[in-house]
This record gives structure tokens, sequence and C-alpha cells, in this order.
């Protein structure tokens, strides 16, 4: 491919926006299936103390236990959450930055 037509490419540039965004939903989809697993976890435990409790007063405040413990890490997660959409954003900005300026230049060659 000759200089000009490789600066005149637009699918390259396309390619790594792809890349930037199949990134971006793999670390969402790690996240949400640790998430869904946090869940089910809560849910077994919760089961489990049901069937165990003694009485309604341990009941509660094992019940009480879990749930404090899952909104925790959900607490962290929803930060994690936060910091996956500011990478993303951070990247896709630099990539727009950049192939605007890429295109840029090589429209003002051909002009």
């Amino acid at each position: 491919m000759t200089t000009k037509a490789k600066e005149l490419n637009p699918f390259e540039r396309f390619i790594e926006l792809n890349q930037i965004a199949l990134r971006s939903f793999e670390q969402a989809a790690r996240q949400s299936y640790e998430i869904a697993g946090e869940a089910l976890e809560l849910t077994i435990a919760q089961a489990r103390a049901a069937a165990e409790a003694k009485d309604l007063p341990s009941l509660a405040t094992k019940q009480t236990e879990l749930a404090k413990g899952f909104f925790e890490k959900q607490t962290e997660r929803s930060q994690s959450w936060a910091k996956l959409a500011a990478s993303t954003q951070a990247e896709v900005g630099k990539w727009a930055q950049s192939a605007n300026e890429e295109f840029g230049a090589a429209l003002r060659k051909t002009a």
C-alpha cells in the first residue's frame, strides 16, 4: 500500500477503535460475571443461614451480616466501574484526537 493510500485508509483507525471497544467490553463482561457470582454466593449463604437458623433474631443478624458484606463489595465494584468508564473515555478521546489530526493532515496534503 502506498504511503498516500495508507494515510487515507480510515479502516486502520476504525480497527483501533474496535480494539478499544472490545477491550472495554471484555472488562465490563468480566466485572459483570464477578458480580453475578457474588450475588449467587449471597443467595446461597442466605438460604443456608435460613436453613440453619435456630431462631429469628439469629437469622436476622446473619442476614444483616451477609447483606452488609455484599453491599461493601458492590461499593468497591461501583468504583471499578467508574475507573473502567474513565479509562475507556480517555482512550477513546486520545483515539479521536489522533484520528482527527491524522485525517486533517492527510486532507491538507491532498488539497
